[in-house]
């Protein structure tokens, strides 16, 4: 079976990697937008986005989109193993949350507020997972595919910051460009030596929830 990971994150990838996975990466391209008219928990808002984002890449790779970083794994996975025709995408959409959802900073301000208002408080890291899995059927044209299953969940983790300044803040943000990260800090770096205490995964928090997606792989 072939891995695809449906995002463009390097740290999702290197998540999988140190676990001995090879995935094949297809970020969706999608818009990150929820439904008008309906209300989300921050749980379901992880778990539309991430299965928005997996049925995006199903359907490319349904319709015969494929890369040459594809159609080599795909080559590779054929002399190797049983299943090579099947695809497994996995999508995943992290966000943080304390007394709303916070996203990616729009600038050094944003950040800095944003930093401001976890110090010295607990704030949840949702994840919310999709996986789909699709069978290859070899046609006379070209490979046709068939949904075999589709996994929807999340993960959380509550991490607990102690106190900073604003100079640390902005030493770190300005040394760590935390553009791409949901509540501008990445847990990895050396701004986690202001955690004090994580419960949960804390690959969760990096942006991949391992535990939970193991026993699918």
């Amino acid at each position: 079976m072939i891995l695809i990971l449906a995002s463009a994150s390097p740290r999702r990838r290197e998540i999988l990697e140190e676990h001995g996975q090879s995935p094949v990466v297809i970020p969706s391209n999608i818009e990150e937008s929820l439904p008008e008219g309906r209300v989300f928990s921050p749980e379901e808002t992880a778990m539309y986005l991430a299965e928005q984002k997996a049925e995006a890449v199903a359907e490319e790779l349904k319709r015969g989109v494929f890369g040459a970083a594809l159609r080599a794994a795909a080559g590779r996975a054929a002399e190797s193993a049983e299943g090579a025709g099947n695809f497994l995408v996995l999508a995943v959409d992290t966000i943080v949350y304390k007394d709303r959802i916070i996203g990616k900073p729009r600038d050094e301000e944003d950040a800095l507020n944003i930093l401001r208002s976890l110090k010295n408080a607990a704030h949840d890291v949702i994840s919310g997972v999709c996986l789909i899995e699709l069978a290859q059927n070899l046609g006379p044209c070209r490979p046709r595919f068939k949904m075999c299953g589709k996994q929807v969940f999340f993960d959380s983790t509550t991490v607990t910051f102690g106190d900073y300044t604003d100079g640390e803040i902005l030493a770190y943000i300005r040394a760590n460009p935390p553009y791409d990260k949901s509540g501008s800090y990445a847990i990895q770096s050396n701004w986690g030596s202001h955690v004090i205490s994580a419960d949960g995964s804390i690959f969760n928090v990096i942006g991949l929830p391992w535990e939970r997606i193991e026993p699918f792989l």
